[in-house]
């Protein structure tokens, strides 16, 4: 099937086979071993696919099951219930789990895959292409899955100023679009001037910055998702981030872990507007041959335009008047789009060769691909700079930890017309026929459309009660993300500073190891080796009785000897001393003497009136201890007899 045992899917498999080998030639009790360790070995290749909370906990589950068989094997003869066995192999499992805790906090955190194969260390993930074709966003637009959660420090974006910008796509061969081929990134510095960003051709509005963090999922692409339009280089300590010519972020490689950065954007601002129309070309191409009636109907659009601003007796002056020209041509197009039946939909008819023409002029049903392709292949054919940015748009902020959390179903596409002297400006066809797709997210959107998942319409008391169960869920899960998954050296680096470890290497590490190690299993040890006793009531009950009888006693002792020696006061001091001493001995009870022979022993030291209620408690302390009772009289009413018995001894 694979045609190699190396890698990891022919690994996982190579294991799986050699444990169910090894299970047809059990021979002897040292086979059984083998397989369970082998079991672990099969359980821990579940974390190549996933390293959710929820897999940890299924893994938790089936370590407990392996501990239990585990167990069963260790007796030899008289084997106990599963019962005792389950429980037996839990509290091993809660004892290692402290172990587990000081290994994962002190261990060298390795940067690198879990499964080390060069060819497939890293699975293939759904989201963004670097390309966009009609309909390759229905894909993720069920998809719930996470693309990356955002927290923002002050002002928070309004769901209009959420678009997260990646991949811009400038070329276009008649079906898909894909980048065009741009010179280097540019070198951004960390911080940016207050009203210009380092690039000349870049105006921002300093009241609209937007400081934030973003905690980006593993994607196996080299970009980094912002807020249009960064003041400066996103900053990480996993790796160096550069801002090309079309201001998408990208990293020096790809991402293959959890990732954090932080950033600041503008939401309001002015990119390109001193370029010349003659570095605008590439923005202009489009193939020959293809979309004719969509050329038609920009010579038709171009021609009405000059016939109003002749009709106006205006000249045409190149600067601002082409700006103005070129904004009502825009305008032009999105009131077309907003007027004239077009339907958004996640379910588009197939489109053939010319997929423009068929979508403007024929189905009219399209998702934002097919909108933003449209609209920028339209702009082109009116002789106006364009070109599609991908990314991701809106977000919802989970009320529970305040992350905005993008999933891979807002992925969008929108478009960028280049303006003179007004430069790049985002123009979003697919708000001029879904407005609540931009003004709500697309989760809103969808469940107006179908109802939530399909279990009630939106505000009823099941769809909330399904929202904060989710809220709280997603809340869980970014928690195990931030401080389990993304535990990396870094964060280590950064704990163990706060606990006054200054110099991190392997020597420190292994010291530190050690030292919670022996800490760790000197308290299991004294837990488990050490345990309290607990004592028998009716023991508690004698200790109880005795103790009254043996004050009762030595009280007695110490009053006889001193009406006996009162005639001699001048030696009464140290007398006295010696006889309470003396007494006292005498009046404790001898660890191998039985309750008759104690009471024997101390009975005429007692008071009269104390004799038989002692004759009382100590028949019935050995009735219930020594001798048979009847059935009818439970043990229970012996026990409370003796208790009232020692209670009324005492008083």
């Amino acid at each position: 099937q694979y045609r190699t045992i190396f890698g990891k899917d022919a690994g996982v498999a190579f294991v799986v086979i050699l444990l169910g080998l090894k299970l047809l030639e059990m021979r002897a009790r040292r086979d059984i071993f083998v397989v369970i360790f082998l079991c672990l070995f099969v359980m821990l290749t579940a974390l190549f696919e996933s390293q959710s909370m929820a897999m940890a906990a299924v893994l938790m589950v089936g370590l407990w099951m392996l501990v239990t068989a585990l167990v069963s094997v260790q007796f030899a003869s008289r084997e106990p219930r599963w019962r005792v066995k389950a429980g037996i192999a839990a509290r091993l499992v809660l004892y290692a789990l402290p172990l587990m805790a000081a290994l994962f906090v002190f261990f060298p955190r390795i940067e690198g895959p879990l499964w080390g194969m060069p060819s497939d260390a890293y699975a293939a993930k759904t989201g963004l292409s670097e390309t966009m074709s009609p309909g390759s966003f229905g894909r993720l637009s069920e998809s719930r899955e996470i693309a990356f959660r955002a927290r923002f420090t002050g002002r928070t974006p309004a769901p209009t100023e959420r678009y997260w910008r990646g991949p811009v796509l400038g070329a276009f061969d008649g079906r898909t679009w894909t980048p065009l081929p741009l010179p280097l990134p540019l070198s951004m510095p960390r911080r940016a001037p207050a009203s210009t960003n380092a690039s000349r051709n870049i105006v921002i509005d300093p009241a609209s910055a937007v400081d934030y963090s973003v905690t980006l999922e593993p994607s196996n692409r080299p970009w980094l998702f912002a807020l249009d339009v960064l003041a400066e280089r996103p900053t990480s300590s996993a790796f160096a981030a550069r801002v090309r010519p079309d201001l998408q972020a990208v990293t020096d490689g790809l991402i293959h872990d959890r990732v954090l950065y932080t950033a600041r954007s503008y939401t309001r601002y002015r990119v390109g507007g001193d370029e010349s129309r003659a570095r605008m070309q590439d923005w202009l191409e489009l193939p020959p041959g293809f979309n004719p009636r969509t050329h038609a109907l920009a010579a038709q659009m171009q021609a009405e335009e000059s016939r109003i601003e002749t009709g106006r007796g205006g000249t045409i002056a190149r600067a601002n008047d082409d700006a103005r020209h070129n904004r009502r041509l825009v305008d032009r197009v999105i009131a077309m789009i907003r007027t004239q039946g077009y339907v958004y939909t996640l379910e588009p008819p197939q489109l053939g060769r010319d997929s423009v023409d068929e979508f403007l002029f024929d189905s009219k049903r399209g998702y934002c691909e097919h909108y933003a392709s449209a609209f920028v292949v339209l702009m082109r054919a009116l002789d106006i700079p364009a070109r599609v940015v991908t990314g991701y748009q809106g977000g919802e902020i989970n009320p529970v930890d305040a992350y905005l959390e993008v999933r891979q179903r807002d992925a969008h596409a929108w478009a960028e017309v280049w303006l003179p002297g007004q430069g790049w400006m985002r123009v979003d066809p697919t708000a001029a026929v879904a407005p609540d797709r931009i003004e709500r997210g697309s989760a809103e959107a969808l469940a107006d459309a179908q109802g939530f998942a399909g279990f009630g319409a939106p505000g009823s008391w099941l769809v909330k009660l399904l929202q904060k169960t989710r809220f709280n869920w997603d809340a869980v899960g970014n928690a195990w993300n931030q401080w389990v998954l993304a535990y990396n050296a870094d964060r280590q680096s950064n704990l163990l500073a706060g606990l006054g470890i200054e110099k991190i290497d392997w020597q420190v590490l292994t010291i530190a190891l050690i030292v919670a190690f022996g800490t760790l299993l000197a308290g299991i040890g004294a837990l488990t080796l050490f345990r309290r006793v607990r004592p028998d009531p009716m023991v508690m009950l004698y200790d109880k009785a005795c103790a009254t009888l043996a004050r009762a006693a030595r009280r007695g002792a110490i009053s006889n000897d001193r009406a006996n020696d009162r005639a001699n006061d001048h030696a009464l001091g140290h007398a006295a001393t010696q006889v309470v001493v003396s007494a006292a001995n005498a009046s404790e009870r001898r660890a191998s003497e039985g309750p008759r022979a104690y009471l024997a022993r101390i009975r005429d030291q007692l008071p009269e009136a104390l004799r038989a209620r002692a004759d009382a408690t100590i028949a019935l302390y050995e009735q219930l201890r020594y001798a048979r009772h009847d059935p009818a009289v439970g043990g229970a009413a012996l026990r409370a007899r003796v208790a009232a018995s020692v209670a009324a001894l005492r008083a």
